[in-house]
């Protein structure tokens, strides 16, 4: 069945095409690297599994209580609405409660993917971009896989919420290189993997557990490299720089205005 004919509610255009401008760079030097980053390049090659394969998707999962989410993490609980409502019901909003946050999680990753495949890109040195290469298909596995939860075990998906779709918009329409890097790694992918590791440590369900385990130890790998980017790259220019580009994502204006 095609996702759009599970979107709860139709997501507009079939295609979100955000206008990117910078440069692709291209570096020379093949036999020059930060021996740290190119170990986890390394780990990375080594780290890479088949969510099809590694994933028990025999595992059955109820589509009216996927994560089993207990009553009080529900929006609705406590409110006079929650006691009028019927088991049917009290079904039906954890169904679209997980569809939702699972649906940002599928969204998100690809923006992730998009965002290292720009880095791959527009970095200036070829060990970034070996890196970087590596977590681009750890992006599209989780992609894939959020996808075939939200398709098979949920039958249920959301569009993209606005306020993920206007960090992603900021993210990937700036021209400087190490943009894509700070949207991704210090605010969409550390937003993810706390989100991740909430809902791990709160659902009993085996399917959704086993997903988000996987997930997040690649995501730590990538959290791994963020940091000693960081500190590697960004001297105390940089690190104002970087500074005034964190705050222009969060905000939307730039320190001046």
């Amino acid at each position: 069945m095609a996702t759009h004919d599970l979107y709860a509610k139709g997501p507009g255009e079939p295609h979100w095409q955000v206008p990117a401008t910078g440069a692709a760079r291209f570096a020379w030097e093949y036999d020059d690297g930060r021996d740290r980053l190119l170990a986890l390049y390394q780990k990375g090659k080594d780290k890479q599994w088949d969510g099809r394969k590694r994933i028990d998707w025999d595992l059955e999962v109820d589509p009216y209580d996927p994560l089993g989410t207990p009553e009080e993490a529900m929006i609705l609980h406590g409110t006079p609405y929650w006691s009028r409502m019927t088991d049917r019901d009290k079904g039906e909003l954890r169904r679209h409660f997980a569809s939702w946050q699972f649906s940002q999680f599928l969204h998100g990753e690809q923006g992730a993917m998009i965002c290292a495949a720009r880095i791959v890109e527009c970095a200036p040195d070829l060990d970034a971009k070996f890196y970087s290469a590596t977590q681009t298909m750890d992006e599209a596995r989780h992609a894939e896989i959020y996808a075939r939860f939200l398709h098979e075990k949920i039958g249920l998906v959301y569009p993209i919420d606005d306020n993920l779709r206007s960090l992603l918009g900021d993210t990937l329409r700036d021209s400087r290189w190490d943009m894509p890097y700070l949207g991704m790694q210090v605010l969409i992918e550390g937003l993810a993997l706390a989100a991740f590791g909430m809902i791990r440590d709160t659902t009993h369900k085996p399917l959704p557990r086993q997903i988000l385990a996987y997930v997040m130890q690649d995501e730590a790998r990538h959290e791994e490299v963020a940091e000693r980017l960081d500190a590697e790259r960004f001297a105390t220019e940089e690190r104002e720089r970087a500074a005034e580009v964190e705050q222009t994502i969060e905000t939307g204006r730039t320190p001046d205005a």
